[in-house]
């Protein structure tokens, strides 16, 4: 159990999350996955997470907000921002600064539990 690896999902749509869950999740990986910002930011506060898939647009705190102080609250937890829609330059800004990486839905889950698997690999900064 020392080396599970903790997975925080965070997104609007419950199709989405329960791909996410059962993507990632592995006997080495343990998924929560949460619908809101406030959710999100509840869990980081209670355990430290490895890495957050953030959906840029929820519902009440939007994705970019809760990136910044996912980050605030914990430094090392690597989150990967992601979305549909179309995001202003102000969001680009915050994603490019605090987020680890960037991708666009929809997506293939194998192509996304690839990436999960060699992010949480990568060596601590």
């Amino acid at each position: 159990m020392m080396n599970m690896k903790r997975i925080l999902v965070v997104d609007d749509e419950q199709l989405l999350l329960q791909g996410f869950d059962k993507a990632l999740r592995t006997d080495a990986t343990k998924v929560t996955t949460v619908e809101t910002g406030e959710a999100a930011l509840s869990e980081i506060a209670s355990s430290h997470f490895h890495l957050c898939f953030l959906d840029v647009f929820l519902p009440g705190m939007d994705g970019t907000e809760v990136l910044k102080k996912i980050k605030a609250m914990s430094p090392k937890t690597k989150v990967i921002m992601m979305t549909a829609g179309i995001i202003n330059d102000a969001m680009t800004e915050t994603i490019e600064k605090n987020a680890h990486m960037f991708i666009t839905k929809p997506f293939d889950l194998l192509q996304v539990k690839m990436l999960a698997k060699s992010v949480i690999e990568e060596p601590e900064p």
